[in-house]
């Protein structure tokens, strides 16, 4: 539904703004003269204070003040010195202002008059959803600075999070709320500790202190779902706010089912075209993943979000005529073309980053992304399907993403999978926990056939074959490309990080366009120089090419688990013909790793002149505890000393 942040671009903008002399508030003043302790030299800076303070109206009017203050520790502290604020057309922002106090005491100032407006969100043809972005004065090292803005919204749902955890350590964080007479409220805690808020009347702050730093870690979860917070529901005691009052995942669901069904209803331009892709079709799936492939690829990504547009689908008529929408609309212009077709789906609600979406806690802001869960017929291919779920009542259900042009049907991205998605029925929804495809789902087989000379020249035929994800994804990196040429320098830099002296020809890529089959690279390799003379002995690696290791993992300071790239089954075959005469001196030993994350096996043998070489990793998580990365170091370990062994040959 939204899309990546465009502060970057908009801080470029900012980079020559001028700033006012003085005018800094004096709670930025007492916060620059407490002392702060001392951090480790990786922290780029301190949040002095972090405060909201929040007032709910009787209309349902929520009015946000926000303020924090930091202290600039180190040069990367800079990019601290930028605010951004949402808002739309049922957001107003008030009041915002932004300081610096510099090393010597200088005060500067920047209002609101002096923000940059652009858009919030990329992939958006038009959406009322903007940010405005202020530079912060003297956002350097030694520097305090510091914002303040109000927020006046009419939300769809009465609820707010409060983050009180963030990259940074927090000096003081404080959460303040006011709510009407007969108002209640409910909290729930995640990634830390609750506490008790202190309360006069309808009033209630719940504050803390030296709040540790998540720090961004190689390979780790992200900071949105390790960060601690709160989430908090208003309660309204107003019947006709009882439906902005989501306590439940089902209250979200109704919410948006009366949002979204009726925009699916079929006109006789949308029925013609569904005729048309199922005419020639024999099976029930085979109109389905024909319908699903219109979804994917003939509609455009592009958002059209303004106001309860962000949520609430386009007509189906209308994204059809326009052959563009965004993740919602696709799965509505799907959903009523299966409709045609006699074939029942659902909307599912996630969010693109895995984790995100808690049972405990309803809220559609939680969820960023849209699929569907089309309810499979008799004749589906089951064990080919990798994405479906059993459902109590519904049956199987095959989830499909449209928005992933280069998923095939029976898959879902990675991010989609090991995590918790919103079914929406009529009658209401629920949590829905979507397990990760095996690692059979998701298969690259490499066979080379090559030949060493007695000048050190290997040369040869290289077949790399991809299935699953796998496929989808080196298939969106490589469509992503301008032409062929691009895509052989790419296939060249692959080998080349291996063997310096490489070269290809000969490149065919099968199947590029076609996202049900397998993708499939084939070339002649030629590397000069491939083995090595030492002491009268001839060196050759037998694992020629490709990396399974992904390198030694820090834990001198690590707080985080480790998140791989998903399950999935690589299998490599070297066969290396060496000049005649040459007598084997000493073979790798094979290898054996087995762990709960990762499995690998590796195998050399030589007869009548032929060095071969097999292996097997098998991935089997997407996420390895931080209790088990001693042993996945140790397993990359083995891994790659496997990879960096010789043959000898007197």
């Amino acid at each position: 539904m939204r899309r990546a942040l465009l502060l970057s671009a908009v801080c470029c903008l900012l980079s020559g703004h001028a700033f006012a002399w003085g005018g800094a508030p004096d709670w930025l003043k007492a916060l620059a003269k407490q002392p702060v302790p001392t951090y480790p030299a990786d922290i780029p800076g301190v949040a002095l204070l972090d405060e909201t303070i929040v007032t709910a109206g009787n209309d349902g009017t929520i009015t946000t003040l926000h303020r924090r203050a930091y202290k600039i520790l180190g040069t990367e502290g800079r990019d601290l010195g930028y605010v951004a604020v949402n808002f739309d057309s049922d957001t107003r922002i008030s009041g915002l202002h932004a300081w610096g106090i510099d090393p010597k005491g200088e005060e500067y100032q920047v209002k609101d008059g002096d923000a940059v407006e652009t858009a919030a969100f990329e992939s958006s043809l038009y959406a009322d959803n903007k940010l405005k972005v202020l530079r912060i004065p003297s956002a350097q090292p030694g520097s305090v600075i510091g914002y303040e803005y109000q927020q006046r919204e009419h939300p769809w749902a009465l609820q707010q999070t409060w983050h009180f955890q963030d990259e940074v350590p927090m000096r003081i964080v404080r959460y303040s709320l006011t709510l009407p007479e007969g108002w209640k409220h409910e909290e729930s805690w995640f990634n830390g500790t609750a506490i008790e808020p202190r309360a006069a009347g309808n009033q209630f702050t719940w504050e803390m202190s030296d709040v540790a730093a998540v720090r961004p870690e190689p390979n780790a979860p992200s900071v949105r779902t390790v960060a601690g917070h709160m989430a908090i529901n208003f309660i309204p005691p107003q019947e006709q706010l009882q439906g902005k009052a989501h306590r439940s995942w089902n209250d979200v669901a109704k919410w948006f089912y009366g949002l979204a069904d009726a925009r699916r209803n079929a006109t006789p331009e949308l029925q013609a075209k569904t005729k048309a892709l199922t005419a020639n079709k024999t099976s029930t799936f085979d109109k389905i993943a024909a319908l699903a492939a219109f979804a994917q690829r003939d509609v455009r990504y592009v958002a059209i979000e303004i106001g309860i547009g962000a949520v609430q689908p386009h007509m189906a008529s209308e994204i059809f005529a326009n052959r563009y929408g965004d993740c919602k609309d696709k799965v509505t212009v799907l959903s009523a073309m299966l409709r045609e077709i006699g074939v029942d789906s659902y909307y599912v609600l996630a969010n693109a980053t895995r984790g995100v979406v808690e049972p405990s806690f309803a809220s559609m802001a939680s969820c960023n992304h849209a699929i569907i869960a089309i309810k499979l017929p008799a004749d589906a291919p089951v064990t080919s399907l990798y994405s479906v779920v059993t459902h109590p009542k519904l049956g199987k259900l095959l989830l499909f993403d449209p928005t992933s042009e280069s998923t095939p049907i029976g898959y879902l991205p990675e991010d989609e999978q090991e995590s918790r998605v919103v079914l929406i029925t009529p009658d209401g929804g629920e949590i829905v926990t979507v397990p990760a495809h095996p690692p059979e789902a998701n298969r690259m087989n490499v066979v080379a056939k090559l030949k060493l000379d007695e000048g050190g020249v290997l040369s040869g035929e290289v077949r790399e074959v991809r299935t699953g994800l796998l496929a989808a994804n080196m298939r969106a990196y490589l469509t992503s490309m301008k032409n062929d040429t691009e895509r052989k320098q790419f296939v060249e830099r692959r080998f080349a990080y291996h063997m310096t002296q490489s070269n290809v020809s000969d490149l065919v890529i099968e199947n590029l366009d076609d996202i049900d089959k397998d993708l499939v690279f084939r070339c002649n390799l030629n590397v000069t120089g491939y083995s090595k003379r030492a002491g009268g002995m001839l060196l050759v690696r037998p694992r020629v090419f490709g990396q399974k290791s992904e390198g030694t993992i820090d834990l001198k300071e690590r707080k985080l688990g480790y998140v791989t790239q998903g399950p999935s089954l690589e299998t490599d075959e070297f066969e290396i013909s060496v000049p005649g005469g040459l007598k084997v001196d000493e073979l790798p030993s094979p290898v054996t790793v087995s762990t709960n994350a990762v499995s690998y096996t590796s195998e050399s043998k030589f007869e009548h002149d032929v060095l071969r070489y097999k292996r097997q990793y098998k991935v089997q998580t997407f996420g390895v505890p931080l209790a088990g990365l001693t042993e996945l170091n140790k397993a990359f370990s083995q891994i790659s000393a496997d990879e960096r062994s010789s043959a000898v040959f007197k």
